[in-house]
């Protein structure tokens, strides 16, 4: 038997290799399913946890309590032991420390000699010391994860500063400081012995705690605090065991989730135990906090959507694999009918007959099983990745060759439905090669059909927003193959309509091309194939590309240009110079400045000049670049800068209500190259006029310093705090000019002419009221101390450098709390503002949120300040050494992201993955049906050649027989890509996509 069948096979190789390899493709697409769902799942899990903020992929537990055992280290190695315990889950890097809060200042009055930034006091005067509450922290292993100017703290009561912190406090390695802490009994003398910087501050050893780097600015502080500086005091064990073993310390454990956690266990075990450790931890006194279960949540969304839109693309894909091999073994079966009727003329069994009919199909469905499960798992690997997990990647080989199995029984079933008419038929029947008569099943079970595809699409019309359940994800499909089996029936009754009347014209080849349309038998089966195949390969095609378009949309619009670095500077101001310096003629980088928190809006700063060349701008954004740019940086008058290494002040001073706990100062406000605040103080202030000489020797270096504002302080004798002066001081200044080994003589800074010109300078915007009333005289202009009833001054008057109120473009224009005073708030500054535009969206602020100018915004908000996010964007055409230049010029690059690598992460999601795997899907039914059309053309071979062969004995000619030949396949093959591609339309415009690019419900509309 199994000779005869192999004998029937290569008698009828096309055909067989023909069925070889749907059955190869059927198998592969099958096995490939349970490995892209696996495979999808740990890559779902790996970009959630990448991409999620560190709060919402890490848990602390804290403890409080006295030192035990004498040693702070074993402490924390038995904290983190029990925190594993508690949790009772792998894939966490955990980090450990200890601290005690308390307030940290400066033993001894350093000095702060004029010029100096952030100085106070004259010329060789003590400053007043400095306070901030930095708690004193142990973080292990601190001194590998930051760059340190002196030494790492080794013994006890030695410590190290934050950069930021040791410049506040005016502290440098060698000098001391005091610290007092809530149950401390004494203050601490603590020696600095290094300071350090972050390597880089958002790397997890950093940002997991929220006591080791401040996260806020400061907003009631004196005028020259315009930075956080309550950064960590890091020190040793030691400083732990000795001077505070008896003081209650706190002791935290971080334990930063990796993707592994959601690769090795399922997010409901994860969550699970979550929540039992939570209550196991307060049994132990330890307070657990996470947000973990935000990560969760998604990751379960998306391994949800995967799991169940794979296994119905699979299951669709399954159908027309069976569909495809049904036809193509019926046509096979046509060309066996008199084989078969010969075998049962010769008196072979049923059961022999059945064998070696079914053997024909099975054979090479059998074949191809055994070489699409290989073919699929490579296909899944080389889509999604491997699967790097041993138990899922057997649990997948497991799922796969079931799914081969259902998959080949199917086919032998659709192979056994297809010969059933013929094994059943009688031998005069098989012999005659009559027509088969169409039974009323085949016309139930295409009502059944055209009764699902309704239901589905009304599931989807009617479902709840983003639900994807049911058979909703089916309805596509549905859709089509009720379509296509209703346009298949029109084509062949539409071809026995037009044979007379091609007859009546005399069109031979039309009427014999319409004749073989309506009476081939099992033609419109092969035309709703190829109908359905051809609309869901379009409708997948139009659904993903619209969902990556989509995609790059959202990632353009969150990130805002090519590349986006996010830096460190020490402010705004040296983040503007440095990019500037690093590309000066602004073609491909820009500073950008992003205030996360910020009263009612974000905010976006940005170097408006260069907008246009650098960001990516998009329609939703209202006017274009460089209209935006025009708009946000009007022409205003040029700063006023010193580039000398000495000021001299010309002033007369006049002080009433004289008391002898104040003393007065003018101060001369100026940014210096780095962007630091920099005060040249002049006085004590006494009755009279007096000429000043005030070294600011930073000035001197280019590109110099700006004038940011004259000041009226004052302070203590002691001068430890500078604010703004009481009423009872006026001070008239008649110049400044400046001079220095460049200069050639002294040069005038602010001459008499603008001193006296009453609209060259403004009072402040940024909400405090001001402290002086500003009047021009003949020689100068006249600083008078006006009363303020309430709450923090501002103590200056201001150069008119910069356009006020400030323009922005918000993406939601709000209404004013008052009449005239709408404010833009950021960092620890609110300004005034208007509007001069409105849009849509905006890049990286989305709905919510508004653009200003970054230049003019440091000078009208004058605080010196940096900024919750500093950036660098950069277009695609930027140089590949933009990041060494920035690094020259003193900017830290810590992070960087693109639009490429965004729109990527979003297409390894979990609706994306699934809807790649429908197209995949659409493409290998393509590719069936292009097979079925090939089984179809190889069976009719033989019939058909008689047929033409008897029209070209009758007298038709040549050319008249080679068209019928081949034009009936074309016309089928056009007819059902026209129908197919109408079809996608109509299910696009109605049903639209089942299932949503992004599972969160972003749109681009």
């Amino acid at each position: 038997m199994l000779a005869l069948v192999l004998a029937a096979l290569r008698a009828r190789r096309a055909q067989a290799l023909t069925l070889l390899l749907l059955s190869t493709l059927a198998a592969a697409a099958t096995a490939a399913a349970p490995w892209y769902v696996l495979a999808s799942t740990e890559r779902i899990a790996t970009r959630h946890m990448e991409s999620a903020p560190i709060r919402e992929r890490s848990l602390e537990t804290i403890g409080e309590g006295p030192v035990e055992g004498g040693s702070i280290e074993a402490q924390l190695a038995a904290a983190a032991e029990q925190t594993r315990r508690i949790v009772g889950l792998t894939g966490f890097t955990s980090y450990t420390g200890a601290y005690l809060a308390g307030e940290v200042s400066a033993a001894t009055a350093q000095p702060g000699g004029n010029g100096q930034p952030g100085g106070g006091g004259q010329p060789g005067a003590a400053g007043g010391s400095r306070s901030t509450n930095s708690p004193v922290t142990l973080r292990t292993d601190a001194c590998s994860h930051a760059s340190i100017e002196g030494a790492c703290p080794a013994a006890a009561g030695e410590v190290m500063l934050s950069y930021r912190s040791a410049r506040f406090l005016r502290v440098k390695a060698g000098d001391t400081l005091t610290f007092a802490g809530s149950g401390v009994p004494h203050p601490l003398q603590l020696k600095v012995v290094g300071v350090y910087r972050p390597d880089n501050v958002r790397d997890p050893f950093w940002s997991s705690n929220d006591q080791l780097m401040a996260a806020s600015l400061p907003t009631g502080a004196p005028p020259d605090m315009t930075e956080p500086v309550d950064d960590a005091l890091l020190t040793t064990p030691a400083t732990f065991d000795k001077s505070l073993s008896t003081v209650p310390v706190r002791t935290i454990v971080d334990m930063v989730a990796q993707p592994q956690l959601l690769v090795d266990q399922t997010p409901e075990d994860v969550r699970a135990h979550l929540d039992a450790a939570t209550v196991e931890a307060g049994n132990n006194r330890l307070t657990l906090n996470t947000q973990l279960q935000a990560t969760i949540q998604r990751v379960e969304r998306d391994r949800r959507l995967v799991s169940l839109g794979v296994p119905v693309g699979a299951f669709q894909l399954l159908v027309l694999c069976w569909f495809a091999l049904y036809i193509a073994v019926k046509y096979t079966g046509e060309e066996r009918r008199p084989d078969i009727g010969l075998v049962k003329l010769r008196g072979a069994t049923r059961g022999r007959t059945w064998a070696l009919v079914s053997g024909q199909s099975a054979l090479p469905m059998l074949a191809g099983a055994v070489l699409g499960l290989p073919i699929g798992w490579a296909a899944a690997t080389a889509v999604t990745g491997p699967i790097h997990d041993a138990a899922v990647n057997e649990q997948a080989l497991t799922l796969s060759a079931g799914a081969v199995v259902l998959a080949v029984l199917g086919a032998l079933l659709a192979a056994l439905l297809a010969e059933r008419r013929a094994l059943s038929s009688s031998v005069a029947e098989l012999l005659r090669q009559g027509r088969v008569r169409i039974r009323l099943w085949r016309e139930l079970f295409d009502l059944i059909l055209v009764a699902l595809a309704v239901a589905a699409v009304y599931q989807v019309k009617t479902r709840a927003s983003g639900d994807a359940a049911g058979l909703a994800l089916l309805a596509p499909g549905l859709a089509a193959l009720a379509f296509a089996l209703v346009a298949a029936r029109l084509v062949t009754f539409a071809a026995g309509r037009l044979v007379e009347g091609a007859l009546r014209h005399g069109r031979a080849a039309r009427a014999l091309t319409a004749i073989y349309l309506a009476r081939r038998p099992g033609v419109h089966r092969l035309a709703a194939l190829m109908i359905v195949t051809v609309a869901l390969l379009c409708t997948s095609a139009l659904t993903w590309s619209a969902g990556r378009t989509d995609g790059r949309t959202r990632a353009e619009m969150e990130v805002g240009a090519d590349r986006v670095l996010t830096v460190r500077a020490e402010s705004r101001l040296a983040l503007l110079n440095a990019v500037r310096a690093a590309d000066p003629g602004g073609e491909h980088a820009m500073a950008a400045v992003e205030s996360l928190v910020s009263g009612y809006d974000r905010v976006l700063l940005v170097d408006s000049p260069r907008l246009a060349k650098v960001a990516t701008w998009r329609p939703e954004y209202g006017p274009d670049a460089a209209q935006t740019a025009a708009l946000l940086h009007p022409d205003a008058p040029k700063p006023v800068a010193v580039t000398g290494g000495e000021l001299t002040v010309d002033f007369d001073a006049h002080v009433t209500g004289n008391d002898a706990s104040r003393v007065v100062f003018l101060d001369v406000v100026l940014a210096d190259p780095k962007g630091n605040r920099l005060t040249a103080r002049a006085g004590p202030l006494a009755d009279g006029r007096k000429t000043l000489k005030l070294p600011v020797a930073a000035c001197a270096t280019a590109p110099g310093c700006r004038l940011s504002s004259l000041q009226i302080v004052q302070s203590t004798q002691e001068q430890r705090v500078f604010f703004a002066s009481r009423p009872g001081v006026e001070v008239t200044v008649h110049g400044i000019t400046q001079s220095g080994p460049n200069q050639g003589g002294d040069q005038p800074v602010l001459s008499k002419e603008m001193l006296g010109d009453r609209t060259r300078w403004r009072l402040g915007v940024n909400g405090n009221p001001p402290n002086l009333i500003v009047t021009a005289v003949g020689d100068g202009l006249r600083l008078t101390v006006a009363p303020v009833r309430t709450g923090v001054a501002d103590p200056g008057v201001y150069p008119l450098d910069t356009p006020a109120p400030l323009a922005s473009v918000r993406a939601t224009e709000i209404q004013p709390r008052r009449v005239g005073d709408q404010r833009v708030t950021y960092g620890s500054t609110s300004i005034s503002e208007t509007v001069a535009e409105t849009a849509r969206r905006l890049p990286r602020l989305g709905e919510k949120g508004v653009i200003i100018d970054l230049e003019y915004a440091d000078r009208l908000g004058a605080d010196f300040g940096a900024g919750e996010s500093l950036q660098v964007w950069l277009n695609a055409g930027a140089p590949r050494d933009i990041t060494d230049r920035l690094r020259a010029e003193g900017v830290i690059v810590l992070g960087e992201e693109s639009i490429d690598g965004v729109a990527d992460r979003y297409a390894s999601l979990g609706p994306p993955l699934t809807l790649q795997f429908m197209l995949l899907s659409a493409i290998v039914g393509l590719a069936l049906a292009i097979g079925s059309a090939f089984v179809v053309a190889a069976v009719e071979r033989r019939p058909r050649s008689r047929e033409l062969g008897a029209l070209r004995a009758q007298g038709a000619p040549v050319r008249l027989v080679r068209r019928v030949g081949v034009e009936g396949y074309l016309v089928l093959a056009g007819i059902s890509l026209l129908f197919g591609l109408i079809l996608a339309a109509l299910i696009r415009a109605y049903i639209g996509d089942v299932l949503p690019y992004f599972a969160d419900g972003w749109s681009a509309s």
